[in-house]
C-alpha cells in the first residue's frame, strides 16, 4: 500500500540501446505487482538489475562503452515516486541469494539496527519468525527446532530464506513501499523453500522484479520477458 510520496517508489520502464550485450532497443515495463524475466546465462539478467540498482549505468568500476564506441548514455530508468529511498535502503530492495544469506547471518550486527527503536525492532523480529514459517510451511518440523531464528544451525538454502523473511519484516516496520528486485531468488533452494518462497511473494503486495535463470522458476510463473542470445546480442521477447 502507498503510505506516502516520502516511503513511496516503483519502478515503471527500463529500456536499453545497444547496451552491452543488448543490440538495438529493448524495453522492459514493469507490472505493479510482478514481473518475471528469464535468460540463459550472459543474456544480460545481471545488467538489468545493476541498470535499476544505479538508474543507470553503474558509476562504479571502468568507464563502459557501447557497441557503437560511444560514451555509454543508452540506458533510461523511468520511476515514479522517491528514488532516495534506493541509497538510503538499497539492501531492502535489490536480493540475491548471498546477500540474504549475509543478512540472515549478520542482522544483528546490521546498520539495519540503527535505523529502528529497540520496541520496533522486537516487532521486526517477531514478524521474521512469523514470515520465516510461512516460507517454511513444506517443512513444518523444523520450526520449533529454529524458534530462536539462530542461522548456525540452518542449511544455506534456509539462511537464505531467514534473510527474505527478515527483510520483508523490516520492510513492513519501516512502512516502505518500495520495489524489490530479486538477482537468481531461487537459487540453492531446494524444491521444498523454492515452492515456499514463491507462495509467500505472491502474497506480498509490493513491487517485486525477479530475475532469473528458465530453470529456477516454477511451471506455473510464467515469465513476462525471455532474454534470448542472437548472432551475438541479447534481444527481449515479452
Amino acid at each position: 500500500m502507498q503510505n506516502s510520496q516520502k516511503n513511496f517508489l516503483r519502478f515503471i520502464c527500463l529500456r536499453f540501446r545497444d547496451y552491452k550485450v543488448f543490440g538495438g532497443v529493448n524495453d522492459f515495463w514493469f507490472n505493479r505487482h510482478r514481473t518475471l524475466i528469464v535468460g540463459k546465462g550472459g543474456t544480460g539478467k545481471t545488467i538489468i538489475a545493476d541498470a535499476l540498482e544505479y538508474l543507470g549505468p553503474p558509476k562504479k568500476g571502468p568507464r563502459v562503452f557501447s557497441m557503437t564506441d560511444q560514451p555509454v548514455s543508452r540506458v533510461a530508468v523511468i520511476t515514479k515516486g522517491n528514488c532516495e529511498l534506493i541509497n538510503k535502503y538499497r539492501e531492502f530492495i535489490f536480493l540475491n541469494t548471498e546477500s540474504a544469506e549475509r543478512l540472515a547471518e549478520y542482522r544483528q550486527e546490521s546498520n539495519l539496527k540503527a535505523m529502528v527503536t529497540n520496541q520496533t525492532w522486537e516487532v521486526a523480529e517477531n514478524k521474521t519468525l512469523i514470515n520465516f514459517q510461512r516460507i517454511l510451511s513444506r517443512k513444518s518440523g523444523k520450526i520449533n527446532v529454529y524458534r530462536n531464528l539462530n542461522p548456525h544451525l540452518m542449511s544455506a538454502g534456509e539462511r537464505i530464506c531467514l534473510g527474505y523473511a527478515f527483510v520483508f519484516a523490516f520492510r513492513r516496520a519501516l512502512k516502505l513501499d518500495v520495489p524489490v528486485v530479486f538477482d537468481s531468488p531461487y537459487a540453492m533452494l531446494d524444491a521444498e523453500l523454492r515452492e515456499g518462497v514463491s507462495n509467500f511473494l505472491k502474497a506480498q503486495l509490493c513491487q517485486q522484479i525477479l530475475i532469473g535463470h528458465e530453470r529456477e522458476f516454477l511451471e506455473e510463473e510464467s515469465p513476462h520477458y525471455i532474454l534470448v542470445y542472437v548472432e551475438n546480442y541479447s534481444h527481449v521477447l515479452g
